[in-house]
């Protein structure tokens, strides 16, 4: 497996203007032992043609010998606005060029929708699905033809259980569709096994993403936050220095025969440097350690 680094990890430093795309790249380049970035969509920048600037970071990630393990796409697919849908679906078949450009042979999609208000409160999954279906197994479709795998994130309250994320998984039935792993997720945001999801989902994983918390039984102080009614507590930490299990992700991922990415994905926001720097020096060493045991 190789180690990789998401965008994400940069996020509070992005939207302040702190930092740029190229900047994330020259930093994961020059500091960090990672092997693999992963740009987000969202951040490139207003004033010039996405495609251009994916040019100028692939040359700047050849420079620094990162591969893109996967190219993030913003996505809505407003299921209840045919309009938006297919624009949606149209922007997304746009983006497959520039992933070509980055040489990624990964796009990982976010299983997101606006919704009516008349839905908001209790949502048609049935319909949901069926209709972001649609839309994703065409997207499939076209990444198929370029030699492009799709995954989906489990993220979000919405559609990031176990069960809406095998359930959307099958109803697009695509032999390069899958999913995008973000193992704790699924506790920290469901209150679900997160061990167990990985098991489910191994077979079918794309990427993989991991973040690191510290878990506890109440709330040290407002810094914490319940996962869900009368559940456990958990606050971000430092990759590969709080309670999620990672050693035991990637053996099971190892196990069921995945060795693409895992990227790091946490960051402390008063040390996003530093702490990417150590979350990426842990996840490599746990990474060699999985697959030498």
């Amino acid at each position: 497996m190789k180690t990789g680094v998401c965008q994400w990890v940069f996020n509070k430093m992005l939207t302040e203007g702190e930092i740029d795309m190229l900047g994330c790249i020259k930093f994961v380049g020059e500091a960090t032992e990672a092997d693999c970035f992963e740009p987000l969509s969202r951040y490139w920048g207003e004033d010039m043609d996405e495609n251009l600037q994916a040019r100028e970071a692939r040359g700047m990630l050849e420079h620094f010998g990162l591969e893109v393990s996967s190219y993030t796409l913003d996505s809505d697919f407003a299921v209840y606005d045919d309009d938006a849908f297919e624009d949606c679906l149209a922007t997304q078949l746009l983006r497959l060029d520039t992933a070509e450009i980055l040489r990624t042979d990964h796009i990982r999609l976010d299983p997101r929708t606006s919704l009516p208000p008349e839905q908001s409160q209790e949502p048609d999954m049935d319909y949901i699905l069926g209709r972001m279906a649609e839309g994703m197994a065409h997207i499939a479709d076209a990444a198929a033809d370029r030699g492009i795998k799709v995954g989906i994130e489990n993220h979000g309250m919405l559609i990031g259980t176990i069960e809406l994320v095998g359930r959307l998984v099958d109803l697009v039935d695509r032999p390069n569709f899958g999913v995008n792993i973000d193992p704790t997720n699924f506790y920290v945001v469901h209150g679900q096994d997160y061990l167990e999801a990985t098991r489910i989902f191994a077979p079918k994983v794309t990427h993989v993403h991991l973040k690191d918390y510290r878990f506890a039984e109440s709330a040290v102080d407002d810094t914490w936050r319940q996962v869900v009614p009368h559940g456990p507590h958990v606050k971000p930490a430092v990759g590969g220095e709080g309670d999620a299990d990672w050693a035991g992700v990637i053996g099971i991922l190892r196990d069921a025969g995945y060795d693409g990415t895992v990227s790091l994905e946490v960051s402390m926001p008063d040390d996003i440097f530093g702490s990417v720097q150590t979350g990426v020096a842990n996840l490599k060493r746990t990474i060699a350690e999985a697959e030498s045991g």
